[in-house]
């Protein structure tokens, strides 16, 4: 068995809601040990659940921001006529909108975002502003709502969509799946999509079930991974590094 100190390669984790993507982390590196160098590939928010790339060791991690930079696949579910600050359920309802929206409205809206559009992040982001997270800015309450949502629209970005399909529609819920470029904010997406339909929405349930050619099929619950067996999940560099290139030569 190889020594947990000297491990080195990446582990696919299925993250499961009510966590954060660091306690995934922090789980990780107590059983490799503390002097292991870790770290992860696209934070996923405490309410999401799905894959997590997680790097272990010198070698794997300073691979992680080429991995951070592919395409992503996540599913989504929105709620129609209810808008919190922070787009999903982490934060109270501030706002009401009319939820009379059909199967047709939501498929048009989509259609009308094309391939491509320009996002404005949400304000409970991790992107930076002078130095601080927009999400930290926030939750401090020391600058108004009006002069964040300035801050967040200036950091507005080209996001590419490569396929948004409507799932299902259960009264006012509706589920997509979307492929989408590196820094797309899919809460923005859903409620973007929402707005363009005459309404506005929340995101209640986010699974991101893929990152560039890897997906949930080999990932691992965060709860079976063991001192004991974690080199049997290990993907080692070159394998991972060699997908990837693979991938992006397809691409």
């Amino acid at each position: 068995m190889q020594d947990n100190q000297t491990l080195t390669g990446f582990l696919l984790v299925n993250k499961p809601k009510g966590i954060t993507s660091f306690a995934c982390v922090a789980r990780i590196k107590k059983i490799v040990g503390k002097k292991a160098k870790i770290g992860h590939a696209g934070t996923l928010d405490p309410t999401a659940s799905g894959l997590l790339i997680i790097g272990i060791g010198r070698e794997a991690t300073r691979h992680l921001s080429q991995i951070i930079k592919l395409d992503k696949v996540y599913v989504a579910t929105g709620k129609l006529g209810e808008l919190t600050p922070t787009l999903d359920y982490e934060s109270e309802v501030t706002q009401t909108c009319d939820a009379r929206v059909t199967e047709q409205d939501l498929v048009q809206a989509i259609e009308q975002l094309g391939v491509s559009y320009t996002q404005t992040p949400p304000i409970y982001s991790a992107l930076k502003h002078e130095g601080q997270a927009l999400h930290q800015l926030a939750r401090q309450d020391r600058i108004p709502q009006d002069e964040l949502q300035k801050i967040a629209a200036a950091k507005s970005r080209m996001v590419h969509l490569y396929s948004v399909k409507l799932l299902d529609m259960q009264d006012d819920l509706f589920t997509i799946c979307a492929h989408v470029s590196h820094g797309t904010y899919i809460r923005s997406l859903v409620n973007d999509i929402a707005q363009k339909a005459g309404s506005c929405a929340t995101t209640a349930e986010l699974e991101r079930s893929a990152i560039g050619p890897f997906n949930m099929v080999k990932a691992v619950d965060i709860d079976a991974v063991t001192r004991e067996n974690v080199h049997e999940y290990l993907i080692s560099v070159e394998i991972l590094v060699d997908m990837v290139k693979c991938y992006l030569a397809r691409s």
